[in-house]
């Protein structure tokens, strides 16, 4: 499988964290997802494809820097480990 874009990984997170948003406020009544890791790397190769195993991408989603753009910094990430 081709590796995703970074573009295509920063749209994929975003659209992840509406969904697990969504998810958390409703589904876990306003409950913290302690999984998340695990769900958006379910949800971006879902998306993008299995570029990666789901248990590597959840570890790199939890290693990536926060930031004020967490999405467009965890896929610079991503895109750097995927070489």
């Amino acid at each position: 499988m081709d590796k995703p874009t970074t573009a295509s990984l920063v749209e994929a997170l975003k659209a992840a964290g509406s969904a697990h948003h969504d998810y958390e406020s409703n589904a876990l009544n306003g409950q913290h997802d302690e999984q998340w890791p695990g769900w958006y790397a379910a949800y971006v190769l879902g998306r993008l494809g299995d570029f990666v195993t789901p248990t590597v991408l959840a570890q790199w989603l939890e290693e990536a820097p926060g930031s004020d753009n967490w999405a467009e910094t965890a896929a610079g990430y991503i895109a750097i480990k995927l070489g």
